[in-house]
């Protein structure tokens, strides 16, 4: 009988035994799988970083190269235009001037971006932005007025066939920005006529 009891006792222990062997084995894969998929995430980001910078110095030195005067942000790759190169004071038609400056940039620009890096480039976005006077709903409308006037001069008719043109048409968006995104000075106040702009970048996707 105390044999038994013996036996009954020893078998429950056993089997209580079991289970936290096994918790500590899910953790462990749970763990495990956590840092892969935090190892994998920091190595896409790695190679998305060095990919935009490998991207933003070609853009450089086709710019410099054409002698096109158009600054690119060296860390974020950005192409900026302010009101006063691209449109009259609330409107969103280009100027002759602001059509000159884009038909001999953007065929330079499109081409660097796609023939080396193509594969990589998911989408190239245009945004308008305003300052902030007047309500947001207006500067909504006319920033997106303006973003989509560029667009659509990019890949139109006017501006004439050039390499990767098809494809552009393909990877191009319109955005209005509004006031979202107001440059300010070092003590806070808006610089109303460097927020009037119009930028030109591009999105990486990493396969």
């Amino acid at each position: 009988m105390i044999n038994k009891y013996r036996r009954t006792i020893n078998k429950e222990s056993e089997q209580s035994g079991f289970w936290p062997t096994f918790t500590d084995l899910i953790s462990t894969v749970l763990m495990v799988v956590i840092l892969i998929l935090f190892s994998s995430e920091s190595i896409a980001g790695s190679v998305e970083k060095d990919l935009a910078k490998n991207v933003n110095i070609s853009v450089k030195e086709t710019l410099d190269k054409n002698k096109i005067p158009v600054e690119v942000d060296k860390n974020t790759g950005e192409i900026t235009f302010g009101e006063k190169t691209m449109f009259d004071v609330d409107s969103s038609e280009l100027k002759p001037e602001a059509k000159e400056i884009l038909k001999t940039f953007i065929p330079k620009y499109v081409e660097t971006i796609y023939k080396d890096y193509g594969k990589n480039i998911s989408k190239i976005v245009i945004e308008g932005h305003t300052d902030d006077v007047g309500t947001y709903l207006y500067n909504l409308d006319l920033s997106q007025r303006r973003a989509y006037s560029v667009a659509q001069y990019m890949v139109g008719d006017e501006i004439g066939d050039y390499k990767y043109k098809d494809k552009l048409r393909k990877d191009i968006i319109a955005v209005g920005r509004s006031q979202a995104e107001l440059i300010k000075e070092s003590n806070g106040e808006v610089n109303r006529d460097a927020s009037r702009r119009v930028e030109i970048k591009y999105e990486i996707k990493i396969d």
